[in-house]
């Protein structure tokens, strides 16, 4: 069935392609943090049980690394790890003689766990194969860009009609992700009210009562939309700019979904150039955040 706004907003073809591309926490941009542990080789792999109660008496093996396996085999090799290589109170050479081949080596072993696979490859190729690792199917899907839907070209386009010839000034659309259809599009009065930004003037239009009183500029294009709380639960909100601080606070309070935004804002942007608001670890709510990109020559589809 086709939606009310496809009748009236039809997708403009372009040669050029864009997809979405999640904005997401640094720790799935980069390997875990490395700490440097002792290594040494066992002897005998039958004394593995005595080996283990007495390193255990000089370093008991923490919870926090309960991600790292202490014993790694390879080939005819049993290796262990002891202690890290700043332990001040190592094991006794005749005791250590008695369990262990020559001398120690360091390596490095990630002090959290690996999130995404390409982290646990290369720290098992690269530091200590011994890892713990549990692949999520899901996570792993939300690091991949998206492609445009029929919905993202309908809102695109209804960009391009209510900005007319103000192309400069910031725009937002809230839409209802279960009936697909944009509830309330805004933008910015910010030159008569500090306040007024896109955003904080497109949750106020959703609000039963309106503050601001502005015009809901979508209106003229489709059908008008019953309004709602102010909360934008089951809602998602497409920017023209990325919001700044202020902007993007409300956007959690007010629970919204999924954020899509065009243009970033390199010196305010809350949501992926300044800051990552939305990857906070203590907020009371989280969300999704999506910046549209151009592909560029040779880039593959959700890569």
């Amino acid at each position: 069935m086709t939606s009310p706004a496809k009748r009236l907003c039809s997708s403009s073809s372009s040669l050029i392609k864009y997809q979405w591309h999640p904005i997401v926490d640094d720790d799935y941009l980069r390997l875990p943090n490395l700490i440097q542990m002792t290594v040494a080789r066992v002897k005998d792999r039958q004394l593995t049980s005595d080996i283990i109660p007495l390193i255990n008496t000089i370093y008991s093996w923490p919870h926090s690394l309960k991600h790292i396996r202490r014993l790694h085999k390879h080939d005819n090799h049993l290796d262990i790890l002891l202690y890290p290589s700043s332990f001040i109170t190592p094991l006794e050479k005749t005791e250590f003689d008695k369990y262990f081949e020559n001398e120690t080596r360091l390596i490095n072993i990630p002090e959290n766990p690996c999130l995404l696979k390409w982290q646990y490859d290369i720290c098992i190729k690269d530091h200590w194969p011994g890892l713990v690792f549990r692949e999520n199917k899901i996570l792993e899907q939300s690091q991949l860009n998206k492609d445009l839907t029929e919905q993202d070209d309908i809102i695109l386009d209804l960009f391009q009609k209510i900005q007319e010839n103000d192309k400069e000034s910031h725009y937002a659309i809230i839409v209802d992700n279960e009936r697909q259809i944009p509830l309330v599009g805004s933008r910015d009065y910010r030159d008569k009210h500090p306040l007024q930004h896109s955003t904080m003037v497109a949750i106020d239009l959703l609000a039963a009562d309106s503050v601001y009183l502005r015009e809901n500029l979508i209106e003229k294009f489709i059908e008008k939309q019953e309004k709602k709380t102010y909360l934008l639960n089951g809602c998602s909100i497409y920017l023209t700019h990325e919001p700044c601080i202020m902007c993007a606070m409300a956007l959690l309070h007010s629970r919204v979904s999924t954020v899509y935004y065009v243009n970033k804002h390199v010196h305010v942007g809350a949501l992926g150039s300044k800051y990552k608001l939305h990857t906070l670890k203590k907020t009371n709510h989280r969300f999704t955040v999506y910046h549209l990109e151009q592909i560029n020559n040779g880039d593959t589809v959700n890569s």
